[in-house]
């Protein structure tokens, strides 16, 4: 049974890709950018520059078939099996953002998908902790019109892939709080 993300179809967003994206032309500040638009893994840039240490909340993790939005920015076929995994990212119990992830499972090792089942880590960090170095591709960003609770949060999704042949499109949308503790610290130093 196929699912919209959590948040609404990723064909319903008006995504920009940030090479084409101007932050003060949207209102966002150097240090909001930063993070919109950092191509490493976004949780280490987070606890690097920011002294975010994110633990995760996982919400739901299960098999489906690929949208058809999905397979064109996976690369895959329309409909392959794919691993989906929704979390939530914390930092001192507060949820900074969401995140979905779509895996398609031809390509999934056994060893990585049973460290993505036990919930506790973010998928970058996996990746980056087997060894495996991450280009992320699609970069785009988005202020999501979604008509409930994620309505006017910004979105980036992105295509993480691994020279092991992993490929994950994650798309993560940014809460409020995420924003103030960035802000917060920022005025501290």
């Amino acid at each position: 049974m196929m699912r919209d993300m959590f948040f609404g179809s990723l064909d319903e967003q008006a995504w920009t890709p940030v090479r084409g994206w101007r932050a003060d032309e949207a209102g966002v500040g150097r240090e909001m950018a930063a993070v919109l638009t950092v191509t490493s893994s976004l949780t280490r840039f987070l606890e690097r520059h920011h002294g975010m240490r994110l633990t995760v909340r996982l919400h739901d993790q299960f098999i489906d078939h690929a949208r058809a939005d999905e397979s064109a920015l996976l690369g895959c076929g329309a409909r392959d099996t794919v691993l989906r995994r929704r979390v939530s990212l914390l930092h001192r119990d507060a949820i900074m953002f969401d995140a979905e992830s779509v895996l398609p499972l031809a390509d999934l090792p056994a060893e990585l998908m049973a460290q993505l089942q036990e919930g506790v880590r973010p998928l970058g960090n996996l990746l980056l902790d087997r060894g495996l170095s991450l280009s992320r591709s699609d970069l785009s960003v988005a202020r999501l019109q979604t008509g409930d609770v994620f309505d006017g949060r910004w979105a980036r999704r992105s295509v993480l892939r691994s020279p092991s042949g992993t490929r994950a499109l994650v798309v993560e949308v940014f809460h409020p709080e995420l924003w103030r503790r960035i802000a917060s610290r920022a005025r501290r130093y």
